[in-house]
């Protein structure tokens, strides 16, 4: 991670001189008191990643979902399945094509011989995937284990109550499970941000603008995964607010540990290809298998044409980086 950080910084440093226009644009976004009060690398990196945590109440304002509508059956449930072609299609383009070649290659440049490093990080990705999977069955069988001990006590009609009124809470585990990755994603996105703003204050902005470009798509994407949880719109924004502590968290670790970069690289390398599994588990065993029973046969190709989208929007955005 901070390895990849020092090499932008030396492309940016070799393309981007002194004298130069886009630099100029990029400094008038610093205020003037910045260069009176002198540079302070732990006040931008909080900057950064507060900036990056509330880019997750964008989806509240641009996602047209009426909160009073059933979101299964009613009017806006079509939207939202929609919504969510488009965050499988975001996670499947974020993990392919940005997560997984920046884990190979970071991996590539350290191996010495053999393959055991890249066959560790398909362990990694393979752990964060089961781990959820592991998560949502323990929870089904906590939730089976209390259906059973009501069954003993209540009647028939109570039963199918209590059937009907179990189903939000089961699917909020699935909200909660997007919300831990995304907590694990933003801690990597603070040492990122930490990293370049120890570098600079031209590299910490840029690297801000490039996971604000990054995650942009990928919050709406979130936001829609947990109003499927049975999330309110306002409690949705307000959780993914609070996932911007996982940045914060990420951005003063990497101001502290800076003095011992490898070090810190050696005890977080394991953090992004876990990940990446917790995203296929969220994208391929959550989300995809509901929205594989569509029958409406003109919803299904919205639904593709949707994933389609978010795969070609993050493969752009990758392609920027």
């Amino acid at each position: 991670m901070m390895s990849s950080v020092l090499i932008c910084a030396t492309e940016i440093n070799n393309t981007l001189p002194d004298s130069s226009y886009l630099k100029e644009i990029m400094m008038d976004f610093v205020p003037p008191w910045v260069l009176t009060m002198g540079y302070i690398p732990w006040i931008w990196a909080v900057f950064g990643s507060l900036l990056v945590g509330l880019s997750g109440v964008l989806p509240l304002i641009v996602i047209p979902i009426d909160e009073s509508d059933d979101l299964i059956k009613g009017a806006s449930a079509n939207t939202l399945k929609t919504l969510l072609s488009f965050a499988v299609g975001g996670i499947l383009g974020d993990v392919f094509l940005h997560s997984l070649p920046e884990i190979f290659a970071n991996e590539a440049n350290h191996k010495n011989g053999g393959h055991h490093a890249i066959s560790s990080s398909g362990i990694l990705i393979l752990v964060g995937l089961i781990a959820f999977v592991s998560i949502e069955k323990l929870f089904s069988v906590i939730e089976q284990f209390g259906k059973n001990s009501e069954n003993d006590d209540n009647t028939s009609e109570n039963n199918n109550t209590k059937g009907i009124a179990e189903k939000p809470v089961k699917k909020h585990i699935t909200g909660y499970l997007n919300l831990a990755s995304n907590t694990i994603d933003n801690f990597t996105h603070g040492l990122s941000l930490g990293g370049a703003f120890l570098v600079s204050l031209r590299l910490g902005l840029f690297t801000t603008f490039a996971i604000l470009v990054h995650e942009i798509p990928h919050e709406v994407g979130d936001f829609a995964i947990l109003l499927k949880s049975g999330f309110s719109r306002w409690h949705a924004a307000l959780f993914q607010i609070l996932t911007a502590g996982g940045g914060l968290i990420g951005a003063l670790f990497a101001i502290l540990f800076s003095g011992v970069s490898d070090s810190m690289e050696a005890r977080t390398s394991w953090i992004l290809p876990f990940t990446a599994g917790t995203f296929l588990h969220i994208a391929l065993v959550t989300v995809l298998p509901d929205l594989l029973k569509e029958e409406d046969p003109k919803e299904s190709l919205k639904q593709i044409i949707a994933l389609i989208c978010g795969i070609v929007i993050m493969a752009a955005v990758s392609s920027l980086e």
